[in-house]
């Protein structure tokens, strides 16, 4: 499975895309408010925004998700609602495939909301109501979680997603989960770290600082591509951390840049960042930062050969 972030135009960010363990597909929007995406294991995707400061909801002891949340919001349909969680007792919703079914709850479902997991460990690790929602499967060697618990959700209804299990990052109803023909079956939660760009607040290793809004707002995003400058992307996540994904070139194509500080702008980083080097605010030899993106921070822009 993969997810996308939407794109922009010259103006704006290329839409983001992820690989899910079991190759279902997941779609996030981004907005000035949704920049994150991820997708789980039962073929579904999310998108998150990452507000911070809302109060985890009341969650239902046996399923693990809000008892007062809002459902029948959700494309996705079949034996039960995926996002009020409405089958009897020790049971669950799932989408299996494209529609919905109630499966059994198995002891193995332990993992509150909002805490790391596998996406592609065997079964569903989390407890009843959440799906591991991530945008790389957990391997040998690497990180001991690439995912999150997640609720399914209706989309804007931040509140339903409380906050991470122990961080206490606040989730956010933000990414699509879609199947392998790009269909919306449900909108699910994220939890995305903070971040600074230019590498002055690093994500973990496997991730990309993506800034999201024209505050600045920026958060972790697990990478995909891994693409450098000037090579083709198609979402944000294509690129490499430090590199941003631009499309409506000449040729109609998107392309990696480097993201860098504009030259003379009010920012808030320290002085050391405008001299920084390619990827760290600055720019390498024969480009110049002046591709500014409309709908990010006047001080957030893209290097380009001197020509545009």
């Amino acid at each position: 499975m993969r997810f996308l972030l939407p794109l922009r135009r010259r103006s704006a960010l290329v839409a983001a895309a992820f690989v899910i363990a079991n190759g279902a597909v997941a779609i996030a929007a981004c907005s000035t408010s949704s920049p994150d995406v991820e997708a789980g294991p039962d073929g579904t995707t999310e998108t998150s925004t990452g507000d911070a400061g809302k109060d985890s909801p009341a969650t239902n002891a046996e399923t693990g998700t809000d008892s007062g949340r809002v459902g029948n919001c959700s494309p996705v349909k079949g034996k039960c609602d995926i996002v009020l969680q409405d089958c009897p007792a020790q049971q669950e919703c799932v989408a299996n495939g494209t529609a919905t079914e109630c499966r059994k709850v198995e002891a193995t479902q332990q993992l509150p909301m909002g805490r790391g997991c596998c996406p592609n460990a065997p079964g569903n690790p989390c407890l009843p109501g959440l799906t591991c929602i991530g945008s790389t499967p957990c391997v040998d060697g690497g990180p001991a979680t690439t995912g999150r618990c997640s609720p399914a959700c209706c989309e804007g209804d931040d509140q339903s997603c409380g906050k991470s299990d122990p961080e206490g990052i606040s989730g956010a109803c933000d990414i699509q989960i879609v199947d392998s023909q790009n269909a919306v079956l449900y909108h699910a939660c994220t939890y995305r770290q903070r971040c600074k760009p230019f590498k002055v607040e690093p994500c973990k290793a496997g991730e990309i600082c993506l800034v999201e809004d024209k505050v600045g707002s920026a958060s972790c995003l697990g990478s995909f591509g891994n693409k450098t400058n000037r090579q083709p992307c198609a979402a944000a996540n294509d690129c490499a951390d430090g590199f941003i994904c631009l499309g409506g070139g000449a040729d109609g194509g998107s392309t990696c840049h480097y993201a860098c500080l504009l030259p003379g702008s009010t920012h808030p980083f320290d002085a050391g960042v405008e001299k920084g080097g390619p990827g760290a605010g600055g720019c390498p030899v024969g480009e110049v930062c002046n591709l500014h993106i409309t709908d990010l921070p006047s001080w957030y822009a893209a290097c380009s050969l001197d020509g545009g």
